[in-house]
């Protein structure tokens, strides 16, 4: 912020955290003139816009991992709305889209996250899997192969590639079954490294033939619907065995975290959730829920409080 002296006119800039909403006083450098230097009414309210943006952000997102789907785009477009930069709401508005199978919709947003974001990997991957459902092989081809540049190694990736490949020479849709398989990733059912969506859905790479029986999944597909029943005691025991059979999935983690947030165990939730992170620190979902609730916890806290 820019603060000038009244007397002299001398001038300079101060951090805007440094100064409070009801003002600070500033001695001028030059003349010692002790004046009061106080945020415009446009700057004293921005931050606080941000963090409700970011708090309705928050709140999109779990709706989507709870499957309250229409909700979550309705919560994620007031975001974007009130944000036109907010590159994970784009994101995670064009899962919501895909979930409904509304296509069009899932592609304008999708594009709209690459735009912002343009290694973002999960939305280069999902906008290619959205162009396949619409047939639009040369499209897809093109976001495929740009998501191959920042992530050569990705099988799923090069696995839609050849689909668009193969649809693009032939002319006609992609084959049903590789269709549904593709739908899995843009519903977050199978686990690429990233892990943005952590236990959004879980039925359909546990129930596919093409997919190797995995123990650890079933608790987790069963601590999630029992965490969407509110059965929290029974979903912390799935999710506790899915620890024990596979310590290194952050997955089982994160979905204790979700069920100390229920309970509002703050601190074992804020623990759950660091643990997530230790284990995939490329989980921007555990990372964000981490922030928000060491902030909102530290916001609340007396002063008599200790950690």
């Amino acid at each position: 912020m820019r603060v000038q002296c009244p007397q002299c006119g001398s001038g300079g800039n101060v951090p805007d955290e440094k100064i409070p909403a009801e003002g600070r006083k500033i001695v001028c450098p030059k003349c010692k003139t002790t004046f009061l230097a106080k945020k415009s009414a446009t700057a004293a309210t921005q931050q606080p816009a941000r963090d409700e943006i970011n708090a309705s952000y928050l709140e999109g997102v779990q709706l989507l991992k709870n499957k309250q789907v229409d909700a979550a785009i309705r919560m994620l477009t007031d975001v974007v709305r009130a944000n036109s930069k907010h590159q994970e709401a784009y994101r995670y508005l064009g899962l919501a889209y895909g979930q409904k199978n509304l296509w069009d919709d899932a592609i304008d947003v999708l594009q709209k996250a690459v735009t912002l974001k343009p290694d973002d990997l999960l939305s280069l991957k999902n906008l290619g899997i959205a162009l396949l459902r619409q047939n639009r092989f040369e499209e897809a081809e093109r976001v495929l192969e740009q998501a191959l540049q920042y992530a050569p190694e990705d099988e799923n990736a090069q696995s839609y590639l050849n689909m668009a490949v193969r649809g693009r020479q032939k002319a006609q849709p992609a084959e049903e079954d590789d269709a549904e398989h593709a739908l899995a990733d843009l519903t977050r059912d199978e686990r690429d490294d990233e892990q943005e969506l952590a236990t959004l859905t879980a039925s359909s790479s546990a129930s596919s033939s093409k997919t190797p029986y995995n123990p650890a999944q079933e608790y987790l597909n069963k601590g999630t619907e029992f965490l969407e029943n509110g059965q929290l005691n029974k979903a912390a025991e799935m999710f506790e065995e899915a620890i024990r059979l596979a310590p290194e999935s952050s997955d089982g983690h994160f979905g204790l975290g979700m069920v100390y947030e229920k309970r509002q165990e703050w601190k074992k939730a804020i623990d759950a959730y660091q643990k997530a992170v230790a284990i995939n620190p490329n989980d921007l979902l555990a990372k964000e829920t981490l922030k928000f609730l060491k902030k909102q916890r530290k916001k609340f806290r007396w002063p008599w409080q200790k950690g």
